[in-house]
């Protein structure tokens, strides 16, 4: 069997084709830029910092890894000249780069026994993103404890900032609930959020270039995403969660939070058992929003999703349903 992808040196023919090509490219990583800079700019921008990587996303599931790659390297340019060298090393390592890891991954393909070609699936992109967000946060844990405040309490200060931008002065005692409950989690529920926005911006990128005909490769169906290596997945998840309850410290605060991450894989065939169930429905449509809608209002549903997800990988929910 073979195996294909776009090469990162691929080149389009023809001069105006070139011209085009590269572009693109450089608007998307433009449109990168002006993106990031809206979310510091407006009222309530922060909701366009989620949305800094479609661009890159858009260029990549179009034209290919080295426009892709490309268009993050001027987005990262484009933040590097006003904002400074720390500030474009966050925005490589958080934005552009998972970008271009997952469009490289994404448009990989290979060509079964009978000749037919078949792309990289979708579990195995998800699995990518789980992974390099977990190397970006142990990464990012490893810096933080070998500083003088060490891993949790930088964390803790990190939050008491927060809480004292978002709360009014008279609010103490609501300061002091928010940093308690919020600590804890909030490593692994910041990566577990910029792993599901990846996501989501990858799949609104893919959903607007398949409406107008520009996809590079056609779009995975959810329902039937499958997790390879889940088995270790799981072995290593269990053990984070073992470390987070039985390790004092640091240690179990790793644990604790690297286990939220380490779910996330898990949470989407949750989801995809969601999609199976639905698609039998004659309201399915109508039911899969309101799962949304849920998830959205009660946060605490992802844990029970991402266990459904779990069980299907033991035992198989999505045969039994269908």
């Amino acid at each position: 069997m073979s195996v294909s992808c776009p090469t990162l040196f691929s080149r389009p023919h023809g001069d105006r084709e070139v011209s085009r090509y590269w572009l693109l490219a450089i608007a998307g990583g433009a449109a990168s830029v002006l993106i990031y800079s809206l979310s510091g700019a407006l009222p309530g921008g922060l909701i366009f910092a989620y949305f800094t990587a479609l661009p890159l996303y858009l260029v990549g599931l179009s034209l290919g890894p080295a426009a892709g790659a490309t268009a993050g390297v001027v987005a990262t340019v484009g933040i590097w000249m006003p904002g400074g060298g720390v500030i474009a090393m966050v925005f490589l390592v958080v934005t552009a780069m998972p970008a271009m890891v997952f469009v490289r991954q994404a448009l990989k393909s290979r060509n079964d026994a009978h000749g037919n070609e078949v792309w990289y699936p979708a579990g195995n992109m998800v699995l990518t993103l789980c992974i390099l967000g977990a190397l970006i946060y142990s990464g990012i844990a490893v810096w933080l404890s070998i500083r003088p405040e060490g891993f949790e309490e930088s964390v803790r200060s990190f939050t008491v900032m927060m809480a004292e931008t978002i709360l009014a002065e008279p609010a103490a005692d609501l300061r002091d609930v928010f940093v308690a409950k919020i600590a804890p989690i909030l490593p692994g529920f910041v990566v577990a959020s910029w792993l599901i926005m990846n996501v989501i911006n990858a799949a609104l990128a893919q959903s607007v270039l398949v409406r107008f005909h520009h996809n590079y490769r056609p779009s995975p169906e959810i329902a039937s995403m499958e997790l390879p290596y889940w088995l270790p997945l799981a072995a290593v998840t269990a053990g984070a969660t073992a470390m987070g309850l039985l390790l004092p410290g640091s240690l179990g605060y790793f644990g604790t939070n690297l286990a939220t991450i380490l779910l996330i894989p898990f949470f989407f065939i949750g989801l995809a058992v969601a999609h199976t169930w639905c698609r039998n429905k004659p309201a399915g449509p109508f039911l899969i929003i309101m799962i949304y809608v849920l998830l959205i209002i009660f946060d605490r549903l992802i844990i029970f999703v991402a266990a459904l997800g779990l069980i299907e990988q033991w035992v198989g929910l999505r045969r039994r349903i269908t």
